[in-house]
């Protein structure tokens, strides 16, 4: 499984670790690195600030950055609602211009899954990626078993499939047989002063009072973390108390640990993983939805 780091911006040098890496293109970022570059819409930051964004402006700077793998522009819906028009729309014109696109597909209900996957095959993308997991499963609630079983559906009818957000060691066990995962958590948690301790999650370390309901770092095991850190032969310095360097270890910890326990949406993840698409689809996750009778295309 490909993980790949997001990176904001140049303060973190997360390209000397060798991994891929994934840029917004809401940021000016010059790229100086070879590491394979996926570039981000920031779809979920338009939606979310309210951003006012043309699609051919992301054309633009899409053909301007020296990416690999391009994030189409997309509306992020909740679970278990239909895509928007604009979502294909955005698609194509992307495609048109012979950019190498990523469509996303989030939790739809299961007939409107099968009608993005034709709309997307007859404009063939490298790799399909499916989105707005995070949420729904940091969540209790059935939005959990609904975003599971939509992934296995979706995994099931696709060569190349990509999870946005899901790369963490917790994220990949549960999307264990993806083609490849992002993530970009490991930046917030290192500024916020907490580091990751090999499967077991975050802990915090910093000098603040405020301690984000996260349980302060044992010394056992911070001694854990620099065992790990000194047999994985960690590259940069080992210092708990600056930011950035809390930051590295946390993408070192990301890439090179697994997560061990045996957590209710990993083994509900496992189940469904060895269902055929017909015994997904009479899960019925999404309940009784009245679909619109239109294509959503």
């Amino acid at each position: 499984m490909k993980v790949i780091l997001g990176m904001p911006d140049l303060r973190i040098p997360i390209w000397k670790l060798g991994t891929p890496i994934m840029i917004n293109q809401l940021r000016e970022i010059e790229r100086t690195w070879d590491n394979e570059t996926w570039v981000d819409s920031g779809g979920y930051q338009i939606m979310r600030k309210g951003i006012k964004i043309d699609v051919n402006d992301v054309i633009k700077r899409y053909k301007n950055v020296g990416g690999d793998y391009f994030i189409s522009l997309d509306i992020p819906t909740p679970v278990c609602s239909p895509p928007a028009k604009e979502t294909f729309e955005y698609y194509l014109k992307l495609y048109e211009a012979e950019i190498d696109v990523i469509p996303v597909i989030h939790a739809y209900p299961l007939d409107f899954i099968d009608k993005a996957l034709d709309f997307y095959n007859s404009h063939p993308p490298k790799v399909i990626a499916y989105g707005g997991v995070v949420p729904p499963l940091l969540h209790r609630g059935i939005g959990r078993t609904t975003i599971i079983a939509m992934y296995h559906y979706l995994r099931n009818k696709t060569k190349n499939l990509h999870v946005m957000g899901a790369g963490s060691p917790f994220m990949r066990k549960v999307f264990y047989n993806a083609d490849s995962v992002d993530t970009s958590t490991y930046r917030v948690k290192g500024a916020m002063g907490m580091v990751l301790i090999p499967g077991k999650g975050e802990k915090y370390v910093g000098k603040r009072k405020i301690k984000w309901h996260v349980r302060s770092a044992k010394s056992d095991e911070l001694e854990e973390l620099f065992k790990f850190l000194e047999t994985t032969n960690f590259p940069f310095e080992v210092n708990l108390d600056n930011w950035i360097n809390r930051t590295l270890i946390n993408a070192w910890v990301v890439l090179k640990s697994d997560y061990t326990r045996r957590r209710p949406e990993i083994i509900k993840s496992e189940e469904i993983g060895k269902m055929s698409l017909e015994q997904i689809r009479d899960l019925n996750v999404c309940g009784e939805l009245i679909l619109p009778s239109s294509s959503s295309r």
